[in-house]
């Protein structure tokens, strides 16, 4: 009888945490699940919205088109270049200044406000004042001359458009991951480190012996967030890029930009499904490897 109270109790809990739940599963299904399936079912068809009645089957041959496009094998190069880049100088940033805002110093709640408020401006504003400062003879590109950049507009130079919607990036979202990490440090007992100074640990071994490990659930869903956030930047180049994305001469388009292009601006959307279908599995593919690794390390 106790057992069966038990279980009718365990499915009321159960019931309970479902229904809580509820609204966020029917959000999730309704704005991303249903989306992706439409749009993977719209990348089996030559469909466009100003010829609808023209839409025709044709299986994997968006794909194939696709895959035989050298503009969208730069959009991949230039997509890959942008994770590789902004993720790592991202977490190099904001894990040292979380820390540093973890310590006792000196009007650390204006410190953090200061940092996380770039992340709640607007990505268009911010791209704007960037561009200001960073034109022919303006204020930091006369700066950055004296260590050997050109000085020259960097989002209309080949070589620099990208490096410049990076750093924008960089700049913006540092603020996030900042708080992020800082959350998770202030969950690790300041006892254990005190400890590790009495046993006569510096403050390197301290942060890869103690910090590091403790850390790992929140790094790992900062990495995470990180590494699909920047696979999927848009405002930013939307900004520098002005009337024409990837611009100049494609030197900052990326899949999200290809994807954007080809479906709402040349209304080719079956082939920008593709696009999307691609990342989205470029994307989880990297989500997943990057488990497997987090996992493999913490079965060392």
């Amino acid at each position: 009888m106790k057992k069966r109270r038990w279980t009718l109790s365990r499915r009321k809990e159960i019931a309970t945490a479902y229904l809580f739940l509820l609204p966020f599963i029917i959000t999730w299904v309704v704005w991303s699940v249903l989306p992706l399936i439409q749009s993977l079912n719209m990348s089996l068809y030559d469909f466009s919205f100003i010829h609808p009645e023209q839409t025709k089957f044709t299986g994997i041959g968006n794909y194939k088109k696709l895959f035989a496009n050298g503009d969208f094998w730069i959009a991949v190069r230039h997509t890959i270049q942008f994770v590789v880049i902004t993720v790592p100088v991202t977490l190099a940033v904001s894990l040292p200044i979380a820390g540093l805002l973890n310590s006792k110093i000196r009007a650390r709640t204006l410190f953090r406000t200061a940092y996380y408020m770039p992340n709640v401006i607007s990505s268009i504003a911010v791209a704007t004042v960037f561009m200001y400062l960073f034109v022919q003879g303006g204020i930091c590109t006369r700066v950055l001359h004296f260590f050997g950049f050109p000085d020259v507009t960097w989002f209309t130079d080949v070589k620099l458009a990208l490096p410049f919607v990076m750093m924008i990036y960089i700049w913006q979202v540092s603020g996030f991951y900042i708080v992020i990490y800082l959350s998770g440090l202030q969950t690790i007992s300041p006892d254990l480190t005190e400890a590790a100074k009495i046993d006569g640990a510096d403050h390197i071994q301290i942060f890869f012996r103690i910090t590091i490990p403790l850390l790992k659930p929140t790094l790992f869903f900062g990495m995470t967030y990180s590494i699909i956030s920047a696979f999927q930047v848009f405002d930013q180049i939307v900004a520098v890029s002005q009337n024409k994305l990837g611009s100049p001469a494609g030197a900052t388009s990326t899949m999200v930009t290809y994807f954007y292009a080809n479906a709402f601006q040349y209304y080719d959307m079956g082939y920008g499904c593709a696009a999307a279908i691609v990342l989205f599995i470029l994307i989880m593919f990297v989500s997943v490897v990057q488990k497997k690794l987090m996992n493999d390390g913490e079965g060392v």
